[in-house]
């Protein structure tokens, strides 16, 4: 440590945290647990920032106002510069819902909010919906904030009493988030991951540091052990833990204990570690750490709008890298430095308080633009703009359906007043896939005058004895799927019982594109092991899983005397269909194909095999909407109306337009339908939307 206090180790462990980050983000192999580099930045900045407010409380000298104006010259400047960025090039580049959604998260970030907003419109960190946001990565800056809006002033309370009484408070805050976080992250994982609570502790454990509850190392060796640890959990953190992983929970502990060591180890003086992480390469990529976390992720972000997928190719990932140091090394130099040049800087805090003000109420003005015209779909040229709007047309009614239980009374179907629940001819029952279909189930009983009701729960396959362990305590699809059964035994109507999902997620331990899939355990009263069968007829324990509870789940609607019938899975595009629409019309370029159909039925095999055995098993039947869309490639619009609305939920339009030959391949309610072929949906003179 220099006089100045200066300690290079710890830009280089920023280094150390942010490239995790930046490299995990895009994709590249090796860094799955990037993510807890944020962990690493939570321990750095409550050691330095409480190092400041200790030292300036005990000599009688803090203030809040300077605190503050550190704060805003070291965060908004090239925060603002940065989200000025990602609103141009989502004018430009993103299709009017996603850009709605970034006029939502501007507000959010301005108002240092945005991890409560991503808490609440985002499936979880690692779904594939969040990797189209350009401001995910906002939620961290929002903890921080959060957390020193109230931490300065519980040191200057605590400061009042004995010495020891400012040590023991933040011991006690720091035992009592970590708990809590652990509970959370069992109980709701997303919330745990996003909000400031359960990461408190991350930054107190940082502060607690800084206030010595340490002992001073005075031998080199221990010294160069400890920080040798440091390193080898942080690594060991980067390389084992990925979108599995519970997180944060008792799972954090690893990469902030690494932190701690790192941080530890470095204040005892120069060694061989201390000199190793103040190596010139790290300090330097930690000095710009700051910007390059700010700029990596809308560079990202910008790429997969570019080309349509949210999977980059190694050489595109590693241009994303490149292109992210760039912009993080002028960012640095030409903002960061110009506002936190201390005295030599021309920006006086009046005037760093009106271009702060001014900034953000321009940001946060425009952002309510955004919201207040739905993303500005006047962008869109006609008639891409009808294409597009139609695709979303029928959503509101997806989304109430999925928010009714058993309990609460479930929607009707065919035109049926809801209030009206009694002789039901059709019970549709599974997730947000089987909710798709709902336009189509609506269509055909109405035309044929029957009735029908739907049991439907966003992320809850009909799968008997299931929990999410990746959504909140309060989601509890086994819960649900169990009151859905109850009530087909409480009734002797809805003689056809039709079960959809989005059946290769569930049997799939991944998304298509790589992501994490949706994460079960089975629910208390479910414990029973997995029969040989199930483990025979399919190649891995969750495929296995879901083939025995499937079989659970027909075999107890058979016992009320039901027929069953099993829609099988829609293919996966991969990518949103309206933002390539979206994209086509921009870049004025060729709509694209839909992926290959050999691709889409090597995902859909194992799904497919659960189906057919479990079908066979109990004299169900299965219908497959893969023989109406695809052939060589999977079609996904028809003529000028999309067939998705992102890249897996099919359109009403394509609901209505399937539906009725789906049912005509099946027995039970075979006369419901007209029967259409692929040949039909693929007619000459049905071309497809393009820019």
């Amino acid at each position: 440590m220099g006089k100045s206090g200066y300690r290079p180790d710890i830009d280089g462990l920023r280094a150390l945290a942010v490239l995790p980050v930046v490299f995990g983000h895009a994709g590249l192999p090796g860094f799955s647990g990037g993510f807890i580099g944020v962990d690493i930045f939570f321990v750095i900045s409550g050691f330095l920032i409480t190092s400041i407010l200790v030292r300036e409380i005990s000599a009688g000298d803090f203030s809040v106002a300077r605190f503050y104006e550190r704060r805003a010259r070291r965060i908004l400047p090239a925060l603002f510069a940065m989200m000025l960025a990602c609103l141009i090039g989502g004018w430009f580049l993103m299709p009017p819902e996603a850009f709605g959604a970034l006029g939502r998260s501007v507000i959010a970030a301005i108002l240092f909010l945005s991890n409560v907003w991503f808490a609440r419109s985002t499936e979880d960190y690692f779904g594939t919906a969040a990797e189209w946001e350009p401001l995910l990565h906002t939620w961290s800056l929002s903890v921080e904030e959060q957390f020193y809006l109230g931490f300065p002033l519980l040191l200057c309370l605590l400061a009042r009493g004995p010495r020891a009484l400012m040590t023991v408070g933040v011991a006690l805050l720091t035992v009592a988030s970590f708990a809590f976080s652990i509970w959370q992250t069992r109980t709701e994982p997303t919330a745990a991951y996003f909000l400031t609570p359960a990461r408190v502790w991350e930054l107190s454990a940082g502060a607690l540091l800084a206030m010595g509850v340490l002992p001073n190392l005075k031998q080199r060796a221990l010294a160069e052990l400890i920080g040798l640890a440091g390193v080898l959990m942080i690594i060991a953190s980067i390389a084992f833990y990925g979108p599995q992983t519970a997180f944060p929970g008792s799972a954090a502990m690893l990469p902030v204990a690494g932190a701690i060591a790192l941080i530890w180890a470095g204040s005892a003086g120069e060694n061989r570690v201390s000199r190793l992480m103040g190596n010139p390469l790290l300090v330097a990529i930690g000095l710009i750490s700051y910007s390059l976390y700010l700029w990596h992720w809308p560079v990202l972000v910008g790429l997969r709008l570019l080309q349509g997928s949210t999977h980059l190719s190694t050489g595109l990932a590693l241009f994303a890298v490149a292109l992210s140091l760039l912009l993080a090394w002028g960012s640095w130099k030409f903002i960061e430095q110009s506002f936190r040049a201390g005295r030599k800087t021309r920006i006086t805090r009046p005037l760093l308080t009106r271009l702060s003000a001014v900034s953000a109420m321009l940001l946060l003005g425009t952002g309510f633009a955004i919201k207040t015209y739905d993303g500005f779909p006047s962008r869109l040229p006609e008639p891409q703009l009808a294409t597009y709007q139609q695709a979303f047309s029928g959503i509101d009614r997806q989304e109430r359906c999925m928010k009714k239980t058993p309990a609460t009374g479930l929607c009707t179907m065919g035109g049926t007043p809801e209030e009206s629940q009694e002789n039901m001819d059709l019970f549709l029952w599974g997730d947000s896939h089987a909710a798709a279909w709902l336009p189509g189930f609506d269509q055909l009983l109405e035309k044929q005058k029957f009735t029908g009701m739907a049991a439907l729960k966003s992320g809850c396959p009909p799968l008997m004895g299931l929990r999410r362990v990746d959504k909140s305590e309060s989601h509890r699809c086994d819960l649900f799927n169990e009151q859905v059964i109850e009530l087909l035994k409480s009734r002797e109507d809805m003689p056809v019982v039709v079960l959809a999902a989005r059946w290769a997620l569930a049997a799939e331990e991944n998304r298509p594109e790589g992501g994490k899939g949706s994460q079960f355990t089975s629910a208390e009263s479910y414990t029973t092991a997995v029969p040989d069968w199930a483990v025979q007829a399919t190649y891995s324990s969750r495929g296995a899983l879901v083939a025995h509870r499937l079989d659970q789940t027909v075999a107890a609607i058979r016992a009320t005397g039901r027929k069953v019938i099993l829609i099988k899975g829609v293919p996966e595009i991969g990518h949103s269909v309206p933002a390539a629409l979206a994209k086509a019309a921009f870049t004025d370029t060729v709509f694209p194909k839909g992926p290959t159909a050999s691709g889409v039925e090597t995902r859909q095999q194992q799904s497919d095999n659960i189906l057919d055995l479990v079908a066979e098993r109990h004299g169900a039947y299965t219908v497959n909407p893969r023989e109406l869309l695809c052939e060589d490639n999977c079609r996904i619009a028809f003529g000028r109306d999309l067939l998705y609305r992102d890249d897996d939920h099919l359109t009403a339009f394509a609901a209505r337009r399937l539906l009725p030959a789906l049912i005509e391949k099946a027995p039970p309610i075979k006369g419901l339908g007209n029967r259409v072929t692929y040949s039909e949906l693929n007619e000459p003179s049905a071309q497809p939307p393009r820019g």
